[in-house]
């Protein structure tokens, strides 16, 4: 005798199939037709911030501002300029693609030339008195070692804006002046080293101040030059704070123009 299965037995079978099947591959079919999308891995699981640091080399473009006076002679100087070396390293963390912050220490040198011409009352070898027209000139070395904070603004990937305050002490303030004549048909015996040189002399800034403070702001570049390494030339401008001798209302300004070397961490 043949023995086969009810039709109970078979829809019983039948329904067991399908139930199996269906824990088996639900769970699948419903990932694959998901109406909503899973979160970005960098949502679960944030990239760090990034870090970097770095060498920083470039110059200043220094203007004297305010009444310096010498002891040198009974005169005054005014608005003196030239150019320096400015040179440090900085370490920086972006705490978000469009914000970070850095902390520069750098030596800023702020030297600056001073000459004015004056003519004043000569007596002649003859024993004449004669108006002759002489150069007042005065190189002054200033030198000071800053710290200096600042937070960037990322508004474009390789672009960034940054401010902050520089704080730190002088390392050197020298001046050295020289009295020549500026007038061709006149010459003085010095010594042999030079007709026109009339008076040299040199010292240290009296009264200068050693702490200076001064507030800057500039814009920055971020250019990739391979991996791990961006050269980011940056522009600044730094308004002084404090005097550079505590007895007049000399103070002295700059344009930095730098080139930093970031590498990252």
């Amino acid at each position: 005798m043949k023995h086969s299965l009810t039709d109970n037995a078979r829809s019983a079978w039948n329904g067991m199939l399908f139930a199996v099947v269906f824990l088996l591959f639900a769970p699948a079919a419903q990932a694959q037709f998901s109406f909503g999308s899973a979160p970005p891995p960098d949502v679960l699981h944030p990239a760090p911030s990034q870090w970097w640091i770095g060498p920083q080399i470039g110059v200043n473009l220094n203007t004297h501002e305010g009444e310096y006076f010498t002891d040198f002679c009974e005169c005054a100087f005014k608005d003196g300029s030239g150019t320096g070396l400015t040179a440090g390293v900085e370490i920086g963390h972006m705490l978000a693609p469009w914000l970070g912050v850095a902390l520069k220490l750098v030596y800023n040198d702020l030297q600056a030339q001073y000459e004015y011409p004056i003519r004043l009352p000569t007596t002649t070898e003859d024993d004449e008195i004669i108006d002759v027209n002489y150069m007042r000139e005065l190189d002054v070395r200033l030198g000071y070692i800053l710290l200096h904070p600042v937070v960037q603004i990322q508004p474009l990937p390789f672009i960034y804006l940054f401010a902050g305050p520089a704080i730190g002490i002088r390392t050197t303030a020298k001046h050295d002046y020289t009295l020549r004549i500026n007038d061709p048909g006149v010459e003085f015996l010095y010594t042999g080293l030079d007709e026109h040189l009339v008076k040299e002399d040199s010292g240290e800034i009296p009264n200068a101040e050693s702490f200076r403070a001064d507030v800057r702001a500039g814009l920055g570049l971020n250019l990739g030059i391979g991996r791990g390494l961006r050269l980011a030339p940056e522009v600044s401008y730094g308004i002084p704070l404090t005097t550079i001798a505590d007895d007049d209302d000399w103070k002295a300004a700059a344009i930095h123009i730098t080139a930093v070397l970031k590498i990252d961490l």
